[in-house]
């Protein structure tokens, strides 16, 4: 039983926050290199074959980890003229209580990520064919769009973020070993030190009630109760130069990505700078790639009509922000 609760609530923080998106028409019959990354286990390079050097852009997958967002968006962003990366970060160990990881040389649980993972592959990417590193950017959905805002607010080379169901802080992590001390560790880290971060209320509730657990409330309130540590948790999204789109629903039931992207921009608007946000107010958290099937998610909220109107609303927007961003 216990596993079952765990597993079921693992499942609703995966909701997808990157799903299937269409295929770029303009290429869709052009082969495809796939190519390994030194030293980033399970990272893969997506580009069109050929001596051309293109552009960058990063997946960051949200709390389903793995690389199924890679595997899915690498092909498409590749097909649009991107060396599209793929990088596994975290892959969810749950013990007994839940299945095996998919990746056991990852991260089990999804405390203290290291963001500044990103310099690393920067330089390792330098070094492959057909790629080019003074043009990157980063493609993400949830947690991982908290991973790339942070690592935006840090490195000024990075020239576009596109962050679908963003956090405007950075959040307690959560694992196994958290059952028991809950409050106690970040999602992220620094250079080697844990940032600061927002704790939840109910988190080993929100597990122990699986499919019941409301997972937007569990953020809400712990947001609430720790009122202090908002200035130390926020995410210094003002110290990121570079081109910025956020997409989120005020539907959104995993956790409240409309009111954090208005947070976000209303901090660069403060700093006199420019943010895209493409805000669907009865939209869920369902929102990335092209597809408009309208498909369920009831944990992720909104309706799957509304979904899918944002999202072939949003995709198009996304292409031609890319573009501009990184002119592939």
């Amino acid at each position: 039983m216990l596993r079952a609760i765990f597993v079921g609530t693992i499942l609703a923080l995966a909701s997808p926050a990157i799903a299937c998106a269409e295929e770029a028409p303009q290429s869709a019959t052009a082969a495809i290199e796939e190519t390994a990354i030194a030293g980033f286990p399970h990272a893969r390079l997506y580009r069109l074959a050929g001596p051309r050097q293109r552009p960058v852009v990063v997946i960051l997958a949200g709390a389903e980890g793995g690389d199924g967002a890679g595997k899915r968006f690498g092909p498409i962003l590749a097909r649009l003229g991107y060396a599209a990366v793929s990088l596994p970060y975290y892959s969810p160990n749950w013990g007994s209580f839940g299945p095996p990881p998919e990746y056991a040389d990852l991260p089990g649980s999804f405390i203290d990520i290291r963001v500044d993972q990103i310099a690393g592959l920067k330089a390792q990417l330098a070094t492959m064919p057909g790629v080019d590193t003074s043009r990157f950017g980063l493609f993400a959905g949830s947690k991982g769009s908290e991973f790339a805002l942070i690592a935006a607010s840090r490195y000024p080379w990075i020239a576009g973020v596109v962050a679908y169901a963003p956090s405007d802080l950075v959040w307690e992590g959560w694992g196994l070993e958290m059952v028991e001390a809950e409050g106690t560790r970040s999602s992220f880290a620094f250079d080697g030190k844990p940032l600061p971060f927002m704790p939840y209320r109910g988190f080993v509730e929100g597990l122990m009630a699986g499919d019941k657990a409301d997972l937007r409330a569990i953020h809400e309130n712990g947001r609430a109760d720790h009122s202090d540590r908002e200035t130390a948790a926020r995410i210094p999204v003002d110290a990121y130069r570079g081109k910025l789109m956020l997409i989120a629903g005020d539907k959104d039931q995993l956790w409240n990505s409309g009111r954090m992207a208005r947070n976000i921009v209303a901090t660069r608007d403060a700093a006199g700078l420019k943010t895209t946000a493409l805000l669907y107010p009865d939209a869920g958290h369902d929102l990335a790639g092209g597809s408009t099937e309208a498909r369920d998610d009831p944990r992720g909220g909104g309706s799957p009509d509304a979904n899918a109107k944002a999202r072939g609303d949003a995709w198009p927007q996304v292409v031609g922000f890319l573009r501009d961003a990184l002119r592939p």
